[in-house]
């Protein structure tokens, strides 16, 4: 079965279809978008999380618990320091990670409703259900992924969206990524990978 790699909701924000059913809004432990980075920080702290370190474009990593499972979460920040984008990290011991990812996808279902799509892709010689679904998912052979966003939504600048997915953290130890976004995460997507685009550019010009 051919996989089809999802590129975190990008090309589903630009094949949104505005005639869709009505979704919820989608945040993070509710933290507003938009929010300033100082007042997301306070918020974390007062759920819970416990601050690791700033990380790359002022990012703010924090670390706690989400359904019950040890998390890592990542709040993601624009270059005017307001949130547009969080990566959530659960990280369930192996044995019980497809299980731990269907208790938060049931949890996401509860409060936004069904999603945009779902799916359990294999690639030969794996399947679903016969017992190596996890090697299958540490060699890149299988795709556990799950979508939502609001296809009512008419105001781009407003559009948020969740994506559910299996993924491969380092050392090969797999992780149930939940990443929240707002539209403008779009934008500083692309303003972080014009980023390293330049600073390659810079490094060959350099070497040459």
């Amino acid at each position: 079965m051919r996989l089809i790699s999802p590129a975190l909701l990008l090309a589903a924000w630009l094949l949104v279809d505005p005639w869709g059913a009505q979704a919820a809004p989608f945040q993070f432990q509710d933290l507003p978008w938009q929010s300033h980075r100082a007042d997301a920080h306070r918020s974390m702290l007062q759920r819970g999380f416990q601050f690791i370190r700033e990380g790359a474009y002022g990012d703010g990593l924090y670390q706690g618990s989400l359904h019950g499972e040890p998390a890592r979460v990542t709040l993601k920040y624009n270059v005017l320091g307001r949130l547009v984008g969080v990566d959530a990290r659960v990280r369930p011991a192996e044995a019980h990670l497809l299980s731990a990812y269907e208790t938060v996808k049931a949890a996401l279902i509860q409060a936004y409703g069904l999603p945009v799509y779902s799916q359990y892709a294999y690639r030969s010689p794996y399947r679903e259900g016969d017992g190596r679904e996890l090697d299958a998912l540490k060699r890149g052979h299988a795709l556990i992924d799950t979508v939502w966003y609001d296809q009512n939504d008419l105001k781009d600048v407003d559009r948020t969206g969740a994506q559910l997915e299996v993924v491969r953290g380092p050392f090969s130890q797999l992780e149930i990524q939940l990443f929240y976004l707002i539209d403008a995460w779009t934008q500083e997507y692309q303003r972080r990978d014009q980023g390293h685009s330049e600073a390659g550019q810079a490094v060959r010009s350099t070497a040459d």
